[in-house]
């Protein structure tokens, strides 16, 4: 593809993640400014993993048979700035009310994290080599508009302090801006034929039979269970820490400064290492990141320590995704990555959201320790379930010949071969 076009793919990354980045970080901050707590900040945050369960798949039947991805891209985003309009108003405040406004919102928003990753991959040359660039600008896009809402709320100083409501402001304002972006998207059709259009969730179990493909996911399901924690319970405790207000969203960025290095180095990282020693290493990082933080650091450390969030969601995250790419067989290779986000960004979030809410419920001032041991815990059990029970090494394999899972490299994909649904489906706000 075309230099020129390929940074219309990026900028609609940017503006995707930017529109999440605006308030995903601070909503703990937000709910419990409005007195929002313990088992009804889970159901909110859950609202987003509910959401993920199911309505993916439709959403790619959708685009897979009427709809051009592009205009699907339009009417979410018109739809979702003028719920987080609503959110901004300050008229949404009871934990009912947040609860189904957020469950709305996602309602339409949550399928486009993969559709977004379709629509870059059906219109580029050789996506295998080319999507890592685009997708980064994502990860961009989520830092600058952290420090976008830091300013803001620097330079308004005399705000009201019930509610976050200028981080909401700036979602709406770049959703609307994505609406009318999306319009002007390359023109993205419906491709479904008989043979594409007939594969669905269950034959895509087919790829369960390779016990390497099985290992991953009871690990990524494990994994998804606590990293909800990371944005209900990290604004909180650095505010109780003293980080001042309008820095916290600043704060909560840091993350995603190595994870750019991480999906910048992630080819030469497979390429080295292997999957295996890849995924590993993004286990580990979220293992020592929560090791920290049940120490008690000092806020800077608790700060800095953030860093390891992005080395581990490029490193298990999309590395498993180009795992799992390199597994499926060529027909099923949408029904497979329906599977994980249904795994992971739907059922595991879901009750990973819903945990976290119990356990920030339940600490009281000091009990930090018992909040980030928990998932401490669960990630190492799982690091090292992972460790004796995935056997590859090798990072990709042939499209045609999953189950020849240890064979050759596969060449890389050419436009026309990717699945409507996402080759590389990416984490939504809370990956």
């Amino acid at each position: 593809m075309k230099t020129r076009g390929r940074w219309r793919l990026s900028l609609m990354m940017a503006l995707l993640y930017a529109v999440q980045g605006s308030f995903w970080p601070l909503l703990g901050v937000h709910l419990g400014e409005l007195g929002v707590q313990g088992r009804a900040r889970g159901w909110i945050f859950a609202s987003q993993a509910l959401a993920a369960v199911a309505l993916p798949l439709g959403a790619g039947q959708l685009v897979d048979r009427l709809m051009p991805t592009q205009w699907f891209l339009a009417l979410a985003y018109a739809i979702g700035g003028l719920i987080l309009a609503a959110l901004a108003s300050g008229w949404v405040a009871s934990p009912l009310a947040l609860f189904l406004v957020f469950l709305a919102y996602w309602s339409f928003i949550a399928p486009t994290n993969g559709l977004s990753s379709s629509l870059a991959m059906r219109n580029l040359d050789a996506p295998g080599r080319e999507y890592g660039a685009v997708r980064l600008w994502g990860t961009i896009g989520w830092m600058a508009v952290g420090w976008l809402v830091s300013a803001v709320m620097l330079a308004n100083p005399t705000r009201p302090t019930a509610g976050m409501h200028e981080a909401f402001a700036i979602a709406a304002a770049l959703s609307l801006v994505m609406a009318v972006y999306s319009a002007f998207l390359p023109h993205t059709p419906p491709l479904a034929t008989a043979a594409t259009g007939g594969a669905n969730l269950w034959q895509g179990l087919e790829v369960l039979r390779q016990s390497d493909v099985r290992v991953y996911l009871i690990t990524a399901f494990g994994v998804a269970l606590t990293t909800p924690l990371v944005y209900q319970a990290m604004p909180g405790y650095l505010a109780a820490r003293g980080l001042p207000r309008p820095w916290i969203s600043t704060a909560m960025t840091l993350g995603q400064v190595p994870e750019v290095a991480a999906l910048a180095a992630l080819p030469w990282l497979l390429g080295r290492f292997g999957c295996k020693w890849t995924i590993a290493a993004g286990i580990t990082a979220w293992l020592v990141r929560f090791a920290t933080l049940a120490v008690n650091p000092p806020l800077w450390l608790a700060v800095g320590g953030g860093v390891l969030h992005g080395v581990g969601y490029g490193c298990f995250t999309i590395g498993g995704q180009v795992f799992l790419d390199g597994r499926a067989p060529r027909t099923h290779r949408a029904s497979v990555q329906a599977i994980v986000l249904v795994l992971t960004t739907g059922l595991g979030s879901l009750l990973g959201s819903l945990l976290a809410g119990e356990w920030v419920g339940r600490g009281r001032p000091g009990d930090d320790v018992l909040v980030f041991l928990i998932p401490c815990m669960i990630n190492g059990a799982l690091l090292i379930y992972f460790l004796r029970g995935f056997e590859s090494h090798v990072s990709t394999v042939e499209r045609d010949g999953a189950a020849n899972a240890e064979g050759s490299p596969r060449p890389f994909s050419v436009r026309g071969t990717v699945a409507r649904v996402g080759n590389l489906v990416t984490e939504s706000a809370d990956g």
